[in-house]
């Protein structure tokens, strides 16, 4: 088969409008907005439970989506005890949530000129949705209805309404070797990750038909999917295996079995977008054994000073308010670039396959190799 594989680093000023109002004065009075969304509409979020009665199984989800102009408050970053689990993790101070201006309205009525194509957006282990919300707000803005479900127990914390918690417990034998550990969490991810991917499927065509809120707003003829770390090996699997996925974005994951030289490279035949940090660039013959998208429409990006947090909020929150250290804006600055970078992207992959849109940063600055 033929590849199209793109791969590139961003030099510091490339493909990045740097729009935010962020303020810092003492680490107590930190706080700031989040970078503000880039797209034309405003954004509205909400969060649902999908009970899943064949696997007795709650599925907490939380919809960004383009929205009408209204009165509403804005969304909290995440709830109290959420943001207690993510703040012991990241080392934040404590009501770090309250420091953070979200630009998503709860509950804001759904924007004219639906129906939207819907992005399903897949979290990594020890990680929960609201961790991803500046992409989450950016596709909303851009026209997308962005669906993250948390999934237990690979979530950091899952926190329903009616008071049940689910915190994060591995599912892979710690002392085991990284072969065997990458069986477990390649099982997991077929036998759970997928397996939710296509329930919350099932329930959004549901709600596409018969709820008052989301009735003819879902474009389902028109869904991909992003995650990152394991979100992102499900999300390549979803795209393989799933015919209502139209194409896949891969934020910085592996493909399983293995984290070892097995099962490469997996052939996706649809289009596919694989964001990865240098060090995972770096491995030996990585570009040929990661996922493949279609001939004509596989890009692998390297983004050039980048980490594996650097795709979700983390570095951005910690620079400004870590309780180990004083706010820092050279580190702000460097993970805004990478956010933004990786925002701008996703966004213009999914403008093009999604919205028959374009994809010049793609498109025009990779420089593309055929094999």
């Amino acid at each position: 088969m033929r590849n199209k594989v793109a791969f590139f680093a961003f030099p510091a000023c490339l493909l990045v409008l740097l729009t935010l109002n962020a303020q810092a004065s003492n680490t107590d009075e930190a706080r700031f907005d989040l970078p503000q969304p880039n797209g034309c509409y405003l954004v509205g979020t909400t969060t649902v439970v999908l009970k899943d009665l064949h696997r007795t199984r709650d599925l907490l989800v939380t919809v960004w989506y383009p929205a009408a102009a209204g009165k509403g408050d804005l969304a909290p970053y995440m709830d109290k005890k959420t943001a207690d689990a993510v703040a012991e993790d990241w080392e934040l101070w404590p009501d770090f949530e309250r420091q953070v201006r979200t630009h998503a309205k709860l509950l804001a009525p759904v924007a004219e000129g639906g129906p939207f194509p819907v992005v399903l957006l897949e979290h990594g282990s020890n990680l929960v949705p609201a961790t991803y919300s500046v992409l989450a707000e950016g596709l909303a803005s851009s026209g997308f209805i962005v669906v993250a479900t948390n999934h237990p127990p690979d979530s950091l914390i899952a926190i329903l309404p009616d008071g049940h918690e689910s915190k994060f417990t591995p599912y892979w034998p710690a002392k085991a070797d990284r072969h065997t550990q990458g069986m477990a969490i390649g099982k997991f991810a077929e036998d759970v990750l997928i397996a939710d991917v296509r329930f919350v499927l099932d329930r959004l065509q549901e709600m596409n038909l018969h709820d008052g809120f989301w009735r003819g707003r879902l474009e389902m003829s028109r869904v991909g999917i992003v995650g990152h770390s394991v979100g992102g090996t499900t999300a390549g699997l979803a795209t393989k295996e799933e015919a209502r996925v139209l194409a896949g974005v891969n934020l910085d994951g592996s493909t399983y079995p293995g984290m070892n030289d097995d099962v490469r490279p997996i052939a996706l035949n649809k289009p596919f977008l694989f964001l990865v940090t240098p060090e995972h660039a770096s491995n030996p013959g990585a570009k040929v054994r990661e996922f493949a998208g279609s001939a004509s429409n596989s890009y692998y990006v390297v983004v050039d000073g980048a980490d594996h947090m650097s795709f979700t909020d983390k570095r951005l929150i910690v620079s400004r308010l870590s309780r180990k250290a004083k706010p820092d804006d050279r580190a702000f600055q460097h993970a805004l670039l990478k956010l933004e970078l990786t925002r701008s992207l996703v966004e213009e992959f999914f403008g093009k396959y999604l919205q028959d849109g374009t994809a010049p940063s793609l498109d025009v600055t990779v420089r593309v190799d055929k094999k």
